[in-house]
């Protein structure tokens, strides 16, 4: 019955129709989709310095469109990875973490707040630094996540570049 009224509610009012991951809960949360979309803001960040310095040196300063395509694909990627990393790490620390957790791991406050402030440096600026900085962090929440779950971890060295070490379950 209470369907029935919220159902014609609906068409009578036409609600937009919304979608959130997770608030049934589902349980499936994994904080490799964040550590994978930081690995792209890395090789992104290296990508363009690269790009930027090898059609500097072989153009006399000169840029054509076809350049100014691959940089802005390159800062739109890691745009969207960082947005990413953003995302994901707030849906972990929302509904994942619980009074338990944050008793036991207080400073997973701290930490998602860095990840954060990182995210947004390594959207404004082209700093290798940052995106390193980033992956360290990410692999420190990453250890926190795989520890609260009681499944061992290992640091590996990520199969892309910029082949940095990221934190795996050991499954």
């Amino acid at each position: 019955m209470f369907y029935s009224i919220l159902n014609k509610l609906d068409k009578l009012y036409s609600f937009q129709e919304v979608k959130a991951h997770c608030d049934v809960p589902c349980g499936i949360y994994d904080p490799i989709p964040a550590q994978i979309a930081a690995m792209t803001v890395a090789r992104m960040m290296d990508t363009i310095k690269e790009l930027d310095e090898h059609e500097t040196k072989d153009h006399n300063n000169t840029r054509d469109i076809n350049f100014q395509n691959k940089i802005n694909r390159m800062v739109a990627e890691k745009e969207r990875s960082a947005e990413l990393i953003k995302h994901e790490i707030r849906i972990i620390w929302g509904d994942f973490f619980k009074e338990p957790q944050f008793n036991t791991y207080p400073e997973i406050h701290n930490l998602v707040h860095e990840i954060m402030l990182l995210a947004s440096k390594c959207k404004q600026n082209i700093d290798k630094e940052s995106s390193r900085n980033l992956v360290e962090k990410l692999n420190n929440f990453a250890e926190i996540f795989w520890k609260i779950k009681g499944i061992e971890y290992t640091k590996k060295q990520y199969h892309c570049m910029p082949n940095l070490e990221i934190i795996f379950p050991n499954l």
